[in-house]
């Protein structure tokens, strides 16, 4: 995954920002005699350094991570669904099996990758290192990355399955740009979040290109990889002996479309899911 491949989106840093952000600091450097050169230097620099941290820490959380965010360099959760079943026998090579194969069979994904993240949270004693499985689709036309994150875990014999789709945009040149030249406005409103390691500057920066067309592209996706995986699920429990209405009523529920006076809806779950998407677009763009 390239953060700074957008496709055939013209990534740039637009005129307009550089003339505004000119005529704002000049402004201010003539009214401040001059001070604001210091403060514009030094906020800017700050913010660039954290900034540059931040994405050389994305990268390198594929396999590592500090307390929050194992999956960050993919971008943000789109959708998470998680189904829990009890079962005696682990089968989670039974399931993870059927899940790629159907797959391969309904997608252009052609296969899940065992990845093992290690959260290395320097309160912890020791670091403690877990594996995934990873699915990873083509970026749309507009530069959008979705990848499928799947885990399994027990309590006792309760096991638990969950996949996330993960939806990572491009790094934003405009958006990066308006970050640093508009620093000495912002820093302070977000800095102690980000110390408390509650947020990162690479979401501020990260774009998911926002149009119609990449729209429908990151929706057919997200909605086939859940649609895959809920019936390779089924087909998995079924052939174990598992109950799963319940999983049906939850792949309904989620996955529901009403349709009514020509206007589609989409399920609550993707929805939310989208809105939260759109928020961090709109960050990113201002």
């Amino acid at each position: 995954m390239d953060l700074l491949d957008s496709k055939n989106v013209n990534n740039r840093v637009k005129k307009r920002s550089i003339a505004i952000a000119c005529l704002v600091h000049l402004y201010l450097i003539l009214g401040t005699l001059g001070i604001w050169i210091i403060v514009l230097a030094v906020f800017g620099l700050i913010t660039a350094t954290l900034l540059r941290n931040d994405i050389e820490e994305a990268v390198a959380s594929v396999k590592n991570f500090n307390k929050a965010q194992p999956s960050k360099y993919y971008g943000q959760v789109y959708t998470h669904i998680q189904h829990v079943f009890h079962h005696p026998i682990n089968i989670e090579t039974d399931i993870f099996a059927t899940i790629e194969q159907e797959l391969k069979n309904k997608t252009p994904i052609s296969g899940l990758e065992s990845i093992a993240i290690t959260d290395s949270d320097k309160d912890l004693l020791a670091p403690e290192q877990r594996s995934f499985l990873k699915g990873q689709a083509s970026p749309t036309q507009r530069g959008t990355t979705l990848t499928l994150i799947l885990n399994q875990s027990s309590f006792g014999a309760i096991r638990s399955f969950e996949w996330r789709v993960m939806v990572g945009g491009y790094i934003d040149k405009n958006a990066k740009f308006n970050l640093i030249a508009y620093s000495p406005f912002t820093l302070l409103f977000w800095i102690g979040a980000y110390l408390k390691r509650e947020t990162n500057l690479l979401n501020k920066v990260r774009t998911v290109y926002p149009s119609a067309y990449n729209d429908i592209d990151i929706s057919t996706q997200v909605r086939s990889m859940s649609e895959t995986v809920f019936d390779a699920m089924v087909l998995a429990l079924d052939k174990n002996g598992i109950d799963t209405s319940d999983l049906k009523a939850q792949k309904l529920q989620s996955m529901n479309i009403n349709i009514t006076g020509g206007k589609v809806n989409m399920g609550n779950v993707v929805q939310g899911a989208m809105n939260k998407i759109t928020g961090a677009v709109k960050g990113a763009k201002a």
